[in-house]
C-alpha cells in the first residue's frame, strides 16, 4: 500500500470531512517520473528493439523494469536518479493548492499513481508535502543492495478493463472511502478527483452527484470526458482546470466549500501513523471482499 496510511483504531462518533484524490504524473508534476528516469539512458539503448518490443505489447511494468536494470548496467546511481526526481517542477500552483487544503480546508488528501513509492516520497519530501497527505497508493519501491531499483505492481487486477492490470485506481478510491468509514467512523460529504489522463477515468465514474471530477485541460482525461460525457454516465460535477492556482479558485468558489471546514477531532488527528502488518492484512482481506467487477465503458 502506501508509505503513510491511517492508523487502527476505534470508531466513535461520526465525522464529516471532505477528501482529494490526485493522479501525480502530469497532475501535481509538470512530467512523467517514469519517461524523465528513462530519458538518463543514452539515445541508442531508449530506442532499442527490446525496449520498443515492450512498448509496442503494452507491457509498461515490465518496460520499465529493463529500463532500471539498463540503468543500473550503465552505472547510474541512486543519487542522481533521486536528484532527477526532486528537480521535475510541480504543475504551477500544485504545492500551494495542497498546502492550503491541508492546512486551511482541512480535507484528507491521498495520491493513487502508477508511478512509484521512491519517486513519489523522494519528490514530496523534497518540496516539504509528504506531511499532508494521509495515504500514497502506488507500486512499491525499492534500491537493492546493488543499486538498482526494483518496482513491484500495486495489485493484480483483471476485472476493470478500463485500468492497468497493476492498478486499478476505481478500486483504490472506493476502497479507501469504505475503509475510512468501516474503521474510523469517517464519511466524505464530498469527494474530489484530480487527474489528466485516461487511467484516471475509472475513478471518476465511480463517484457519486455529490462529488468533483477535476480533469486537466487539453489532456485525455478531459478530451474523454467531454466527446463521451452522457455515455460514460458521469454522475460527478466536472471541473476542467488548467494550473493549480485555477483549481483552487474553482474549488473555494463553490458553495460546498463555503463557511469553516468541519471540525477534526482529537481522534482524527490522531490518525496519521503507519498500521501494523495485522492490520494491512485485514484492509486487504476486507477490501477483497466488497470488490466488485467494472465493465468497460464504451
Amino acid at each position: 500500500m502506501s508509505s503513510t496510511t491511517t492508523n487502527c483504531g476505534g470508531l466513535g462518533k461520526q465525522q464529516r470531512r471532505r477528501l482529494a484524490a490526485f493522479d501525480f504524473d502530469h497532475t501535481i508534476v509538470s512530467q512523467n517520473t517514469d519517461t524523465v528516469v528513462r530519458d538518463m539512458l543514452p539515445n541508442e539503448l531508449v530506442q532499442s528493439s527490446a525496449l520498443n518490443e515492450l512498448m509496442e505489447n503494452d507491457c509498461w511494468t515490465e518496460y520499465m523494469a529493463e529500463v532500471f536494470r539498463l540503468l543500473h548496467a550503465q552505472q547510474v546511481p541512486e543519487s542522481r536518479i533521486r536528484d532527477t526526481i526532486r528537480c521535475i517542477p510541480e504543475v504551477p500552483g500544485f504545492v500551494r493548492l495542497i498546502k492550503h487544503l491541508h492546512k486551511k480546508l482541512q480535507f484528507d488528501l491521498i495520491i493513487i499513481s502508477d508511478s512509484n513509492s521512491i519517486f513519489i516520497d523522494e519528490w514530496l519530501r523534497a518540496h516539504n508535502l509528504s506531511d499532508c497527505f494521509n495515504a500514497i497508493f502506488t507500486n512499491p519501491a525499492e534500491f537493492d543492495a546493488q543499486g538498482q531499483l526494483l518496482v513491484r505492481p500495486y495489485h493484480q487486477q483483471t476485472d476493470c478493463k478500463l485500468s492497468a492490470s497493476n492498478l486499478c485506481k476505481g478500486r483504490v478510491l472506493e476502497h479507501f472511502v469504505i475503509e475510512q468509514d468501516l474503521r474510523f467512523n469517517i464519511r466524505y460529504d464530498h469527494v474530489f478527483y484530480v487527474g489528466d489522463g485516461n487511467n484516471d477515468i475509472c475513478p471518476v465514474l465511480r463517484q457519486r452527484a455529490c462529488d468533483f471530477a477535476c480533469a486537466r485541460q487539453g489532456f485525455a482525461m478531459e478530451k474523454h470526458l467531454i466527446k463521451n460525457r452522457n455515455k460514460l454516465k458521469l454522475r460527478a460535477n466536472l471541473i476542467i482546470w488548467r494550473s493549480g492556482f485555477e483549481l483552487l479558485d474553482q474549488m473555494c468558489s463553490l458553495p460546498q466549500l463555503q463557511g469553516p471546514p468541519p471540525p477534526v477531532s482529537q481522534d482524527a488527528q490522531s490518525l496519521s501513523l503507519n498500521v501494523d502488518a495485522n492490520c494491512k492484512a485485514e484492509m486487504a482481506r476486507r477490501a477483497s471482499a466488497i470488490a466488485a467487477p467494472v465493465d468497460r465503458q464504451q
